[in-house]
């Protein structure tokens, strides 16, 4: 599912960066790309090659099935083939901040009445779903 892909990408995010950091504090731990560091991952996680090769076979297959319909798993495939550098994906975290604040303000400009709690619901439904165009206009 795509819930599930976005779950194990997070981990896979989380562990790589914990990574990173024991690699800047030690000059002997060589960095690893994206794609290394699933191997690696995934070995650390299960050590056995079978269940290695399931889960990067799922993960490529996730990547195929949901990358046109979900923009974090897009860019992950694009950082796992080395299309886009990494700290990409902070940069797109950032714009997505940026995105939800701003419409969190044009909202509460274009409904005073509403409370907070409101507006937050309102966010929520639009950037999980469309925006129309006389919307943003």
């Amino acid at each position: 599912t795509l819930k599930a892909a976005r779950e194990f990408i997070d981990e896979l995010y989380a562990s790589k960066a914990r990574h990173d950091e024991r690699c800047a504090q030690d000059a002997k731990l060589l960095r690893e790309t994206v794609e290394q560091h699933l191997y690696s991952y995934l070995n650390t996680k299960y050590g056995l090659k079978q269940l290695i090769t399931r889960d990067v076979d799922a993960c490529l297959d996730a990547v195929r099935r949901f990358s046109a319909e979900d923009n974090d798993v897009a860019t992950f495939g694009a950082i796992l083939r080395n299309e886009v550098d990494e700290p990409f994906r902070l940069v797109q975290l950032q714009l997505k901040e940026a995105v939800r604040a701003l419409l969190t303000a044009h909202l509460k400009g274009r409904h005073p009445h509403k409370s907070d709690a409101q507006v937050a619901s309102s966010v929520l439904a639009k950037t999980r779903g469309v925006v129309q165009e006389e919307e943003w206009r």
